[in-house]
Order: C-alpha cells, then structure tokens, then sequence
C-alpha cells in the first residue's frame, strides 16, 4: 500500500495520459474497436517505456526492483508495460483471464504489478482475484468480444480495492478480472510485468511448429 506518494502519480498521469488520448482519437477514427480495446469504454496504452525516459527510469524504481528480486529473482527483465483506462459508465466487465494466456511464457509464471493511478473499488473496476489457483498452471482460454476467458464468476473470487499511489501485485497464473465503472469518473492503472531474464514466448509457426522467442 502507498507505494508512490500523490507527486510520483500526477507525474505517471501526466506521461501517460496524452498517449492515451491519441489512442482513443485514433480508436474512433477507426470504427470504435481494436482487439480488446474500445473507445469511450476501455483501453489499453501498450509499451508507454519506449517514448518516456521517465517511465524507463520508473519501471526500474526501487520498490518494484525489490519485489522482482523477492519474488522472481536476481536476473529479470521488463516484459511489458501498459496503461488501462476504464471510463466512465463502462458496464462490461473485463473478463476472467490468466496474464499468461494472451501470451504463453515459460517460465509460465511471471510478475504483474497493478499500479493504481487512481483509488479503485468495486464500484469503479477494481481487480478480482481467485487465490490459489496459479499452482495449477496456465488454464485453458476462449475467446470473447471482450477479451480471453478462462471461466466465469467463481465462488472463490475477492475484490481488491486499492488506494491510488498503491500495487496489487500478482502472478501471471493468478485469474483475476475487473468489473464495471459505474461512477463518472475514469479509472486508471499502470501495469508493469517482469520475468526472468531466461523466458520465452512459445507460438505456433507457418509449419505449425512451436517457435521460441526470448
């Protein structure tokens, strides 16, 4: 919890939002959709590191090079950063889904660290997570007009509201959603993913054999 102080954010905010709003102007240039993203609705601002020389030094920033030392190890590297927005009266939920079933990594398990650029609740989509499942690997995943599903609402599911300034910090075996925003106001995250300096991407070729990516 309080993990950035309310300068440290304004500061991320500042970086992040005119990208965003570049991606929303060109989201309804474009008939209103790209894969998951939708304008007015949800988006998702990918690879914000390549043109912030501040967010490059932030992804480094200490507290978050100590949980990937804690919780990963000693030789890691940024897999991916992103920013999702969920406007205002947005009523879909993002579905249930593994990190790692948009992409199959192994090691399969790699670090997400979910930044709250603003407080987030249930009411405006905060994450949900079902504990103890990432021991069972990565699930099997459909696809949906609203993103990849591994399930629908477990029993087992918690909701973690977290305070702006604060990570909800999770394994990529970890299912986890989030749910609608009904208040007037976007909510906002930061999300940043490390993984072991050895990983892999593994996808199917044109021969259909498995190909490795580092």
């Amino acid at each position: 919890e309080d993990a950035f102080d309310a300068k440290q954010v304004a500061r991320l905010t500042q970086e992040i939002d005119p990208v965003e709003e570049h991606l929303e102007e060109w989201l309804r240039d474009h008939g209103g959709t790209f894969l998951i993203a939708r304008a007015d609705e949800i988006t998702f601002t990918t690879h914000l590191v390549l043109g912030s020389e501040f967010l490059r030094r932030f992804v480094c920033a200490p507290v978050l090079a100590g949980l990937c030392a804690d919780l990963v190890g000693p030789d890691v590297r940024l897999y991916w950063d992103q920013a999702v927005y969920k406007k205002p009266h947005t009523e879909s939920p993002f579905p249930w889904h593994q990190d790692n079933g948009y992409a199959f990594i192994e090691p399969q398990q790699y670090l997400t660290c979910w930044i709250a650029l603003t407080d987030a609740d249930e009411e405006n989509g905060c994450p949900w997570v079902v504990p103890g499942v990432h021991t069972m690997g990565t699930l099997a995943h459909e696809y949906s007009d609203v993103g990849l599903v591994c399930f629908d609402q477990p029993a087992e599911a918690q909701p973690v509201p977290v305070r702006q300034g604060s990570i909800v910090v999770f394994s990529s075996l970890t299912p986890h959603c989030t749910g609608a925003n009904r208040t007037d106001r976007t909510r906002k995250a930061y999300i940043v993913q490390y993984a072991p300096d050895v990983a892999e991407v593994l996808h199917v070729d044109g021969d259909g054999r498995v190909a490795r990516t580092p």
